[in-house]
């Protein structure tokens, strides 16, 4: 599922009433169908034990930044970069067929999950919104048809309403 590839680092270390640590994981893109990126992600994770230590209390900080550029000849040169950070906490059972690298495991995947979809719907789907904006399919003497057309109607509308029934 990670990427097919790309580097990632886990570091932990102890705090006085639990742990903390840190998942980062890098993906850069290899240019290849002429689109270059890379893919950041930082997960900063607080774990405090409940007293018995059978439950946790996990707080979970994530980054992720997005860079992309497109070359392409009908669409020219495009940049896109971005970031995203958002924060979960969560309370988890701890026991051997459930550690604390199981629990953080999961809510980092989710993470990553939730954000790859924000990702996609804020930055691909505004600026998918904002290049089609920007451009028309239409030619500009049809778009000044269309909107004549539109303007007539809405005036017919207009003058219709105004008249009192019968």
């Amino acid at each position: 599922m990670y990427f097919e590839g790309g580097v990632s680092s886990v570091y932990l270390w102890d705090l006085d009433h639990g742990f903390a640590g840190v998942v980062l994981i890098k993906k850069a893109g290899d240019g290849s169908k002429n689109i270059k990126g890379c893919w950041d992600s930082i997960h900063v994770i607080e774990v405090q034990e409940k007293s018995g230590g059978r439950m946790a209390h996990y707080k979970l900080t994530s980054t992720v930044m997005l860079w992309l550029q497109t070359n392409k000849q009908a669409s020219g040169t495009m940049n896109l970069g971005g970031s995203l950070t958002r924060q979960t906490e969560a309370d988890h059972a701890v026991t051997e067929s459930q550690s604390h690298l199981i629990n953080i495991g999961r809510m980092v995947e989710d993470m990553e999950n939730k954000i790859r979809s924000m990702l996609n719907s804020i930055y691909f789907g505004k600026t998918k919104d904002i290049v089609n904006g920007l451009r028309s399919v239409i030619p500009s003497s049809d778009a000044r048809v269309q909107e004549a057309l539109r303007s007539d109607l809405a005036h017919a509308l207009k003058s219709r309403q105004k008249m009192p029934d019968s």
